[in-house]
This record gives structure tokens, C-alpha cells and sequence, in this order.
């Protein structure tokens, strides 16, 4: 910039000397002008033209990574859960052929008790007995067959009874000591000895020995039995003979 008015400068010494006619003056004049104008444009516009693509290929590449990490994503979720899909149809298939009436070599026999035990044993014990009782109205049910279900269904019986009913601490049952504890003399001086209990058809004996005192103030061992149903209802409590 301070060049050029220098040589503005010099040209007008020149001029008012009568070296340059005004003629030749104003054309010198120009040049100098517009060399000044050409070196004061921002270079601005040709730094936006030349980051401008650049802007354009950063775009698509954006736009490309993200197109192909999608697909990518893609077979990866298809990979991980599909299979799983199709295995659990398999699985169901094959289980409800395993489960049904069809022909089977010894392998599926074996594999169809299996599914058939892993489900009877997901059942409540209620449904169990129910389930069990359903098969004994197969007449083609051979006696040892018959047998087996039956002792069955009292072994649940008698898990599901001692659970409910018997105690964890000590293997007494609170209804038939309530029952008497209310008969005794001195209630306060009853201790519990020894409850054993006797699983029939369709009840339960609970045979319990007790120590307490008795009319005359002295403690003695006494037996009572209390006859249950298998619900844990106490039926009936009698002194033992």
C-alpha cells in the first residue's frame, strides 16, 4: 500500500515538472489504481471455493459410513437372533413330536419321558395329583402300573402334608398341641416329647408323646392321637389305649 502511493507520489513530480502530459498521467494513474484494488480483495472468496468440496466430500462420507455400519448392524443383529429363532422352532417341533402318539425309535422314547417328567414336575402339587389321578381312569392301565400311580400320588400327599403341617423345629403339629394343652391341668406345664405320624389311604395318624402335670401336681408322659386328613384338618383326638 505504501509503494503504491509513492509511485503516486513520484508520477505527480513528474507531471507538474512537464515529463508526463496529463494524458499519459491519468493512464499511469489507473494502473497504479488498480494494481492497489487487486491487492486489497479478501482472499476469502477463493479460500471458501476451495473448502467448499471438502466440505462436500466430508458429507459423503458421513453419509457413506453411516449406510455401511447400518448394514453392518444389520447382519449382526440378524446373525445373533435369527438362529436362536429358528432353533426354538426346531425345539418346539420336535417336542411336540416327541409328545405325541407317533412312532418312535428308542433315543425318542427316551427323550419324550424326559419332557414329559420336566413338565409334570413344573406342575403344583395339586395339578400333579390331579394329572395322576386323570391316568389312573386308563383302562388300559395294568395293576403294577396302577400301583405305582398310586403311590405316587400319596408320597405328594404326604410331602405336601408334613410341609404345611408338621413342624421344622421340633416335628410337632400346632393343631393337635392346642387341642391338648386346652385338656390339661396346667396347660403351662406341658412339653412337647415326640410326635411321629402314620400316612394311610386317606388320612394321617399324628401319635404324640407330651409331658405334663397332672391332677396331683406331678409331671408325667402322656399320649394323645390325632386323626388328620390330608388338607392338614384335625379330625379327631383321642388319649392313646
Amino acid at each position: 500500500m505504501k509503494s503504491n502511493l509513492s509511485d503516486l507520489e513520484k508520477l505527480a513530480e513528474l507531471k507538474q515538472k512537464g515529463i508526463l502530459t496529463e494524458e499519459e498521467f491519468q493512464t499511469k494513474k489507473s494502473q497504479i489504481l488498480n494494481q492497489t484494488n487487486h491487492q486489497n480483495i479478501p482472499p476469502n472468496n477463493f479460500q471458501q471455493s476451495q473448502t467448499e468440496p471438502k466440505k462436500k466430500k466430508t458429507g459423503c462420507l458421513k453419509i457413506i459410513l453411516i449406510t455401511f455400519g447400518s448394514f453392518i448392524l444389520m447382519i449382526i443383529i440378524t446373525a445373533i437372533f435369527m438362529p436362536e429363532d429358528k432353533n426354538a422352532k426346531t425345539k418346539v417341533a420336535n417336542n411336540d413330536f416327541l409328545m405325541s402318539n407317533k412312532p418312535k425309535n428308542q433315543q425318542q422314547k427316551i427323550d419324550s419321558a424326559k419332557i414329559a417328567n420336566e413338565k409334570f414336575q413344573s406342575l403344583s402339587s395339586e395339578e400333579k395329583i390331579a394329572s395322576l389321578e386323570k391316568e389312573l381312569e386308563n383302562k388300559n392301565l395294568k395293576k403294577v402300573q396302577k400301583e405305582e400311580i398310586q403311590i405316587e400320588i400319596k408320597n405328594i400327599k404326604q410331602q405336601e402334608f408334613a410341609k404345611k403341617n408338621i413342624s421344622s423345629w421340633d416335628g410337632s403339629n400346632p393343631k393337635l398341641e392346642r387341642t391338648v394343652k386346652k385338656a390339661m391341668n396346667d396347660p403351662d406345664s406341658y412339653e412337647h416329647v415326640q410326635t411321629t405320624f402314620e400316612y394311610k389311604k386317606d388320612k394321617v395318624i399324628g401319635t404324640m408323646l407330651y409331658r405334663g402335670k397332672n391332677a396331683f401336681g406331678g409331671k408325667i408322659v402322656d399320649k394323645a392321637v390325632g386323626t388328620f386328613d390330608y388338607d392338614g384338618n384335625l379330625l379327631e383326638v383321642r388319649d392313646a389305649d
